[in-house]
């Protein structure tokens, strides 16, 4: 009985070792990724550590969507909200091509919908999905504030009236989890940056302290927020910036896909009085805190650029 248990151990080591002898004696070795994509870049982090308050050059990259690479100064990197196509059938065909298999440090989702949870899409060394709470490495602090997604209450009470149907209810306080939103706000660099995600308007009063002194507002505008729902916020949590996001895409988003286009409100914003909007002309941006100090809702455009790797 011994022996019958013990013998394929006793050949496995023995295969082991014999297989691996040609190619040391022939000096050849198996080719490996260069670098090796693993945690080494996180233990290194942890030992070393990083002041997220410290200030430096914060590069900010727009894969479409509410997609966006954020890189820290030290270099870690944080993607919001990678998007996919629904896969249930429910929802037509959003996106023209997958999201990019890019490797990051962080993936985060603010919530859990086919248009911001594709979060094994790149390769993250972690991902963060609806992050509530407080997270630290390095010179990168995540503060995530649970809140809800913005419903309608009109489409939630016809659905009620009608017999016999299943439906399943979207404004809060009895809401189904797909619309729990979190409000993300990545500061690095001595930049606090809030993504919005889809949450409504009117965020619960117990979270507007977390948002005042916002340096970078990320807002979904025109599909998710009216232009009057956009304004109301930026007036309300007065950021130094602020980046359009959740729109359509010329060359990643269909046209079935009901997304509008952000030019109208950029284009509103344009002609105010105060305005300061920057059409930029590529899919990056670096911001650093020197370079907002003074602003007053200054807007970046990425317009139809976009990252596709």
């Amino acid at each position: 009985m011994g022996l019958k248990t013990t013998a394929p151990i006793v050949l496995f080591v023995i295969l082991t070792f014999t297989c691996g002898a040609p190619a040391q004696q022939s000096g050849r070795s198996v080719p490996s990724l260069s670098p090796a994509w693993n945690d080494n870049s996180l233990i290194t982090v942890q030992k070393t550590g990083g002041d997220p308050a410290r200030p430096g050059d914060v590069k900010i990259e727009f894969y479409g969507h509410d997609a966006f690479k954020i890189t820290s100064p030290g270099g870690l990197t944080v993607l919001t909200d990678p998007w996919r196509n629904d896969s249930t059938g429910d929802y037509p065909k959003w996106f023209l091509n997958e999201f990019p298999t890019i490797r990051v440090d962080m993936v985060l989702s603010t919530h859990a919908h086919f248009d911001h949870d594709a979060v094994e899409r790149p390769e993250g060394l972690m991902v963060l999905e609806r992050l509530v709470g407080h997270f630290k490495l390095g010179d990168v602090e995540i503060t995530g504030l649970a809140d809800k997604h913005k419903c309608d209450p009109t489409a939630d009470r016809k659905a009620d009236s009608v017999p016999g149907s299943f439906h399943a209810e979207t404004c809060p306080p009895n809401n189904v989890i797909g619309f729990d939103n979190a409000i993300e706000i990545i500061e690095t660099g001595g930049l606090r940056i809030a993504v919005w995600g889809d949450d409504r308007p009117v965020p619960d009063p117990s979270i507007n302290h977390s948002l005042r002194n916002i340096d970078v507002l990320i807002l979904p505008v025109e599909t998710i927020l009216t232009r009057t729902e956009a304004d109301a916020i930026v007036r309300k949590y007065d950021p130094k910036a602020v980046i359009p996001a959740h729109y359509f895409v010329k060359g990643l988003t269909t046209d079935v896909s009901g997304l509008e286009s952000a030019d109208g409100w950029v284009n509103e914003r344009e002609k105010a009085t105060d305005a300061d909007v920057r059409r930029l002309d590529s899919a990056e941006l670096t911001l650093n805190a020197a370079e907002l100090k003074g602003t007053h809702h200054r807007i970046y455009y990425f317009g139809n650029h976009f990252e596709k790797k």
